[in-house]
């Protein structure tokens, strides 16, 4: 079955194997377990109901900023997602790993919903927050899913 725990295991253990890397790269770049990081993150869901599940699943489990919807494909159809980010945190590659597979988790037995990957924001990365901000606006993926959402 397409959708079963196979999928699920098949997704962590990727991500698991990418995770080195990136954590390798993150280091070459200055970090280290003392460095705070928030980690942007997504997941993609079949649909409205699966996306709400999960948004209830993160707003009990995490103190994370999220939201979830649904953005037009240019072939008509909808991708439904969560995309968010999480509070700065200590990172080091078991942390990193243990993350992974609690946000794969959350997806499989919440949405059910496919955690796509992650991105860092070290404090050289993130952008600046504006002088005056305006109601709604955002950077990185929750800005760019707010806009997307606006549109429609």
């Amino acid at each position: 079955m397409a959708d079963g725990p196979d999928k699920y295991e098949r997704m962590l253990h990727a991500h698991l194997e990418v995770n080195p890397k990136s954590w390798e790269a993150l280091r070459e770049r200055g970090v280290d377990e003392g460095t705070p990081l928030q980690l942007d993150f997504e997941f993609t869901a079949p649909g409205e109901a699966e996306v709400r599940s999960l948004l209830r699943c993160l707003r009990t489990e995490t103190d994370y900023e999220f939201q979830g919807g649904a953005r037009n494909e240019k072939d008509g159809t909808q991708r439904w997602m969560v995309l968010g980010v999480t509070s700065p945190m200590a990172m080091s590659l078991d942390v990193l790993n243990e993350w992974v597979t609690r946000m794969t988790s959350y997806g499989r037995d919440h949405g059910p919903a496919v955690f796509d990957g992650w991105g860092a924001r070290t404090p050289e990365s993130a952008p600046p927050a504006p002088a005056t901000p305006e109601p709604g606006a955002g950077e990185g993926l929750l800005g760019r899913l707010a806009r997307a959402l606006r549109r429609g």
